[in-house]
């Protein structure tokens, strides 16, 4: 009966798989009592398991049958590999991502467009990125630019609006609250005649520069806001809006600017020119108090 290394390696090459995945209970017969033995003495059983390494068979096993030493040796010898649970840890999600809007460089693109009338007609025209705050009306609440609408009221047009959005969506982290603030002014007037609304989209996609181009889909929601301050008089801050985002990795905001002129003036032209102005619009992560 051939006993050499080179018969014993092929033989267990092609069982020791099976000896792992399925162990059967055996009798401590002789053959299981040498493996013991070598196992206690030099780690013999758990280097013949292994099959990683050249390892001759001692005399007294050497006629024993390869399936034979192999299920000896693995009643008495379990494989540490067969022993270790691994346990996955996913990655830490990433940190929510927070932004500022100042106006003051054009990382961020923002297209606004202007009417001329409640009606619609007669568009002023386009603002991309940030408006300028020149020529000097009121100094911007940081820096020296914000973004704003400038109306003049004619009696028969009452009502004058403009829409801006950024055209690059901001990027968000996924089911996270956030809260968004912006500062405004109107001045011009000293009676507050401008309506804000405040829409979020988790999508933003723009075909040039006209506010008319854009698409703005998946809205998450309508902005509820309070006032800090009077925005007739000082720049006031707009706080209380929330918004989650659910699914979305990046949101565009959509304000919308609906000016109109008092009904108890005759003439609108008594109000002169009227702005509405925006600074500093901020999106961060909701903190729970």
């Amino acid at each position: 009966m051939k006993s050499t290394f080179a018969t014993a390696l092929i033989l267990f090459s092609g069982l020791s798989q099976a000896v792992f995945l399925k162990r059967t209970p055996c009798s401590a017969n002789n053959v299981v009592r040498a493996a013991e033995r070598l196992q206690r003495e030099s780690n013999w059983c758990a280097t013949w398991l292994a099959g990683t390494t050249t390892i001759s068979i001692p005399p007294h096993i050497a006629t024993t049958p390869i399936p034979i030493i192999s299920s000896a040796c693995s009643c008495v010898y379990t494989p540490t590999a067969c022993q270790v649970t691994v346990t996955a840890t996913p990655p830490p999600p990433p940190e929510p991502t927070e932004h500022v809007a100042s106006f003051e460089d054009n990382s961020t693109p923002w297209v606004g467009f202007m009417y001329l009338d409640s009606q619609g007609r007669g568009s002023y025209g386009v603002h991309t990125y940030s408006a300028s705050s020149s020529p000097q009306q009121v100094e911007a609440f940081t820096g020296t630019s914000y973004y704003r609408g400038i109306f003049k009221f004619r009696n028969a047009d009452r009502k004058h609006s403009f829409q801006f959005s950024n055209t690059k969506a901001f990027t968000v982290t996924p089911q996270t609250d956030y809260d968004i603030t912006f500062h405004f002014r109107q001045f011009g007037y000293s009676a507050l005649v401008c309506n804000i609304n405040a829409q979020v989209h988790g999508s933003v996609q723009w075909d040039g520069d006209n506010i008319s181009g854009g698409q703005l889909t998946d809205q998450l929601g309508n902005l509820d806001f309070t006032w800090q301050g009077n925005p007739a008089t000082e720049w006031a801050k707009a706080v209380g809006g929330r918004v989650n985002t659910g699914t979305s990795s990046g949101i565009a905001l959509l304000f919308s600017v609906d000016c109109l002129c008092p009904a108890d003036l005759t003439q609108c032209e008594a109000l002169g020119t009227i702005t509405a102005a925006f600074d500093d619009i901020a999106i961060k992560v909701r903190q729970l108090v």
